[in-house]
């Protein structure tokens, strides 16, 4: 298993360079969710969870007392364009992968190394086309991503605060809440965004659709998080130990000198091939089981990792987050990449459990 959090390379290279070519126009309808005559009916359900943002913002998104957020947009589920989507993966069956070197490292994973973007109270998953109607959200990848963000937006904008090769392939928009110190907000140094493959047979996984939104973690948990609690935690890397103290609630770490605080997260790795999005932004996707996917979910799928690091040792006073306590730490992914490269990527690295840097090289 990779470790999460190594810093990788951000050269460029040929790798990469594969460019918005033919392929990016024939799968682009697979971004838009629209439905056309070969999709899936575009299904509404009442959601089983309703994805609710609860948390804490004020004016301008600083960090006030509890707010009463506004209902979560009803959700729905989007459908994958299924022809689009078959010409995605013949075109990536067909893909030869790239030779690696007998000294590359042996792990299934590519990355994009971010940089932070901006903040607002949007969320475009949770709330599309209602500026404001969110606690305030941290955002690095696509550097317009807002409450109006779609597919064919990001695909269009070469703006991006990620490196992931020439020509800036992955156009992806990534959030998290925004965490407070006090009233100030402490924005990320970088993040690394791994997609990976922890899959017993990685010669499965496929490419992932443009268009799909995922979500991961609870905003609505509101709980303590000692040290030792279940569940993820924030925590110390660097310096001579993880962290020598804990704030007076006991729910942040203090690191040590050297240390900075981080926060890692995984997304699901199995997907059900129909739907790009769900009414709870997770029915659509699950985790494999011993390795393997699911009948629920039976298309394998790059699992992506956040891992953020943020300029701060941390001190007594804690922080908090925009949605709340630090267990309400939860993110948001809606995918975009130039096809033919997270084609080759796939193909290239995780298929053959090679490791490649945000450049796509080994």
């Amino acid at each position: 298993m990779p470790s999460l959090r190594r810093k990788p390379s951000s050269r460029t290279s040929r790798g990469s360079a594969l460019g918005l070519g033919a392929l990016a126009l024939a799968v682009l309808t697979v971004a838009t969710g629209a439905t056309s005559a070969l999709a899936l009916p575009d299904r509404v359900r009442p959601a089983t969870h309703d994805g609710t943002h609860g948390g804490t913002h004020g004016a301008g998104g600083t960090a006030t007392g509890a707010t009463t957020m506004a209902a979560p947009s009803p959700g729905r589920w989007v459908p994958v364009d299924r022809a689009a989507w078959r010409a995605q993966v013949a075109a990536f069956r067909a893909l030869p992968p790239r030779p690696f070197p007998a000294d590359a490292k042996r792990n299934a994973e590519f990355n994009a190394t971010c940089t932070y973007s901006h903040s607002r109270a949007d969320d475009a998953i949770v709330f599309p086309g209602r500026p404001g109607a969110s606690h305030r959200h941290t955002f690095w990848g696509s550097r317009g991503a807002d409450a109006f963000t779609t597919t064919a937006r990001l695909l269009r904008s070469g703006r991006t605060s990620c490196t992931s090769g020439a020509g800036s392939p992955d156009r992806s928009a990534y959030w998290v809440p925004s965490l407070y110190a006090g009233d100030r907000e402490v924005r990320p140094s970088t993040v690394t965004v791994y997609y990976s493959s922890f899959l017993e047979d990685k010669t499965a996984t496929l490419p992932m659709p443009n268009g799909l939104r995922m979500i991961v973690g609870d905003p609505k948990l509101q709980v303590p998080t000692p040290r030792g609690a279940p569940g993820r935690q924030f925590y110390c890397a660097g310096g001579p130990v993880e962290g020598v103290t804990r704030s007076r609630d006991g729910s942040w770490p203090v690191c040590a000198q050297g240390g900075l605080l981080h926060y890692t997260m995984r997304f699901p790795d199995c997907w059900d091939g129909k739907h790009l999005d769900s009414p709870d932004h997770r029915s659509h996707v699950g985790w494999a089981h011993l390795g393997r996917c699911t009948a629920e979910f039976p298309v394998a799928i790059p699992s992506v990792s956040f891992v953020i690091t943020y300029p701060t040792r941390g001190s007594r006073a804690g922080f908090r987050l925009s949605s709340g306590m630090g267990s309400s730490m939860h993110g948001d992914a809606f995918v975009a990449w130039d096809p033919a490269v997270m084609n080759d990527r796939v193909r290239s690295c995780l298929t053959r459990t090679v490791t490649c840097d945000s450049a796509g090289d080994f």
